[in-house]
């Protein structure tokens, strides 16, 4: 005992039971036994619940569900093969484009125009099918409100499941009607396809009205650089002979072009100028007579055709002859000649000078009229840019607003896999489903009421608890009987009780130096905790051993030892300490072997003053020097101050806790009560421990491991 017992050779507290106490099991075996426990109550929540579900479902309107399933694609199909206002797929990633959809299939837009399309506020199938009624807001006979109840009323009954994986979505509707969930399933989807188109040509009508005004701006910006440009080209008297409108800066105007085949002209008669002074300088032109040439060939001819008569015949043969003669003359004619080719170099020369003269002045005077040009085709070149940029921005917005209007045709993205069809059967209220889910929802319900038990319930469960949060050894753990009698119980030494108080007594044969206190006194916190079979079963045992004891009932309010053991209890502690009788004569003896008992007797008006007066003292000196060991069955703590004014005269006090019963707070009240009276408590006893607590090691099949047969060597452990 880390207090009470202080001055005992041991401490208690290592004795409550083999080992070093019991191992918790796992969390599963706990929440086993909680169960098991209250399974009373966890079978009667389960059976109201799965009660319920069954009415529940037999009272409910039958559901009908109708659903089609649809593809919606990234990308829609582009028949006209022109690009549209919006980009494709939305701009948006893969989930920001499927999450946009579902959004919009389940959108409170999609809902009235649904409710318009079928006109649901004045369609009787409608308002039979979910019993509207006539006075309600749907049937006031305000259209907006109607229209905005209606498609409410539809956002709750429609169900949009994306197929996992796939561009693939159920659109399902559920109504009392199987008819009306298929049309309500068809129109949804036509209306839903039909708005994506309405937004897409919204969009590309607002484009085009835009770009009309860009247009209309632009077309008059044009004129207005075109008039500019044309009125500066014809004072400055620039003609541009370019033929591309979109090379603003480089045009070609005619007195470029004049200067440019002017100065070409020239080069070329300079470079027949200087071939002349060449031909002249060498004095026979080699290359370009041309009749000289051909006499040269011929005569080559000849005196290859005379070389060779050579080599047959002698010179004066007629052939040869006439062959030389031939040559002479080709040799006149080539002289005569080429004194003709150097009087036309002289001219050619002359010629190309003079050429070449007259085509330089005209390259200088146009030079200086283009470059007077030059000075004006700046500003020229300044409108005309800004004319070709007017002319693309005029023409790139036209083609963009020709394109947007066949840009509409596009196909649209959403396409219909499976048609929605009436329903054969009804898609809910399902009998085993809400079956199971009633049985579910028991156990649910009942886990939460088990769990609320146990969280509220701060009793000691745990035996450690005993010493960890009240502060006092465990003397022993009692297991709940199912006797009527515990008392008969503790008759039969070979039973777990009767185990249980055995340990306990030895326990607190060891809690003093000088052994088992000579008074002994038992209290609990309240009534009926097991404090008198307690007192009992440690008095039997001593008696038992030997040893003369009496049990001492001191409840005066409501005692119980007398009632317990079948004696008679006409006079006791009452007559002695009111003066009436002489101790010797109140005590009942020979209760068995060196066991004898004082009861009460009559209860007495004024139990208070009789406890705290002076005789309780005398009571326990006279008793004390008569019997070896004194145990008395106090009353409890709470409420009352006799157990702690009887506990500060007895040398020793055990505490009785009844398990899952008084909260810790509340014990540990009661105890701190008894020591401040200057109680010495030597440990607990916690009784009536049950399944709730075999968690911890202890319940109905508590055993300290000693076997039945401990104990039956000597006849006075028999306990």
């Amino acid at each position: 005992m880390a207090t009470a017992a202080s001055s005992g050779p041991y401490e208690a507290a290592e004795f409550e039971g083999p080992g070093n106490g019991p191992e918790k099991p796992s969390i599963f075996h706990y929440i086993w036994r909680v169960f098991w426990t209250n399974r009373l109550i966890v079978g009667a929540i389960i059976i109201a619940a799965v009660a319920i579900a069954l009415v529940l479902t037999l009272l409910a309107t039958p559901q009908y569900t109708s659903t089609a399933r649809i593809q919606i694609n990234r990308i829609e199909a582009n028949v006209s093969d022109v690009e549209g206002v919006e980009p494709a797929g939305d701009g948006l990633n893969y989930d920001e484009f499927y999450r946009t959809q579902y959004a919009l299939l389940e959108s409170e837009a999609l809902a009235e125009r649904v409710a318009r399309k079928l006109n649901l506020p004045a369609d009787e199938a409608f308002i039979d099918a979910f019993n509207i009624p006539d006075d309600g807001e749907i049937r006031s006979g305000n259209q907006r409100l109607a229209m905005e109840r209606t498609s409410l009323l539809l956002l709750e009954l429609i169900s949009i499941e994306p197929v996992v994986g796939s561009s693939l979505a159920d659109v399902s509707f559920t109504s009392p009607s199987p008819e009306l969930s298929r049309r309500i399933a068809s129109t949804w989807i036509s209306e839903f396809v039909a708005a994506s188109m309405e937004r897409r040509f919204a969009a590309t009508d607002d484009a085009r009205r835009f770009l009309e005004q860009q247009l209309a701006e632009l077309r008059s910006r044009l004129e207005d650089s075109e008039r500019s440009f044309v009125t500066y080209s014809s004072q400055s008297g620039i003609v541009s002979l370019s033929n591309s409108e979109a090379t603003t800066g480089n045009d070609r105007t005619l007195k470029a072009s004049d200067l440019a085949s002017m100065n070409d002209a020239l080069n070329s008669a300079r470079a027949d100028r200087i071939a002349a002074e060449s031909a002249l300088q060498a004095g026979v032109q080699q290359q370009g007579n041309t009749v000289a040439n051909t006499l040269r060939a011929k005569r080559a001819e000849l005196a290859a055709q005379k070389a060779n008569l050579l080599t047959q015949f002698e010179p004066g043969y007629p052939r040869v002859e006439a062959l030389t003669n031939e040559i002479a003359e080709l040799d006149r004619s080539i002289a005569d000649a080429l004194g003709t080719g150097q009087a036309d170099l002289r001219r050619n020369l002359m010629q190309a000078q003079q050429r070449e003269q007259a085509l330089q002045a005209q390259v200088e005077g146009l030079r200086s009229i283009y470059n007077d040009e030059q000075r004006a085709t700046v500003q020229y070149n300044i409108l005309k840019r800004d004319v070709d940029t007017n002319r693309e921005l005029y023409n790139s917005l036209l083609q963009r607003y020709k394109e947007i209007g066949v840009a509409g045709a596009a196909a649209s993205n959403v396409q219909l896999v499976d048609p929605p069809r009436i329903p054969r059967e009804p898609s809910s209220p399902n009998l085993p489903l809400n079956l199971a889910l009633g049985f579910l929802l028991g156990i649910g319900v009942s886990g939460a009421v088990l769990f609320a038990r146990e969280e509220m319930d701060r009793s000691v469960r745990d035996p450690q608890d005993v010493r960890q949060k009240l502060n006092i050894a465990l003397l022993g753990v009692i297991p709940k009987t199912d006797a009527e009698d515990p008392l008969d119980e503790l008759a039969d030494a070979k039973s777990a009780i009767s185990e249980a108080y055995l340990s306990a007594g030895v326990l607190l044969d060891m809690s003093t130096s000088e052994g088992f206190p000579k008074t002994l006194m038992l209290t609990s916190t309240v009534p009926s905790e097991g404090k008198t079979s307690s007192s009992y079963a440690l008095a039997h045992r001593l008696a038992r051993s030997g040893r003369k004891t009496i049990l001492v009932d001191l409840d005066l309010r409501n005692p119980s030892v007398a009632k317990r053991l079948g004696v008679p209890n006409e006079r006791g502690v009452v007559e002695f300490l009111t003066g009436q009788d002489a101790l010797g004569t109140l005590i009942q003896r020979d209760i068995g072997p060196n066991f004898d008992i004082l009861s009460v007797g009559a209860i007495p008006p004024n139990p208070g003053q009789l406890i705290a007066g002076p005789r309780i003292g005398e009571l326990l000196t006279q008793l004390r020097s008569a019997y070896d060991f004194v145990v008395i069955d106090a009353p409890p703590v709470l409420g009352i101050a006799d157990a702690p004014v009887l506990g500060s005269q007895v040398e020793g006090i055990v505490y009785i806790i009844e398990a899952n019963r008084a909260g810790v707070r509340q014990l540990s009240s009661a105890i701190e009560r008894m020591r401040s009276m200057g109680g010495r408590i030597l440990g607990g006893i916690l009784t009536k421990v049950d399944e709730r607590n075999s968690e911890y090691g202890y319940g109905s099949e508590y055993g300290y491991g000693y076997g039945y047969g401990y104990g039956q060597s000597s006849d006075n452990e028999k306990l």
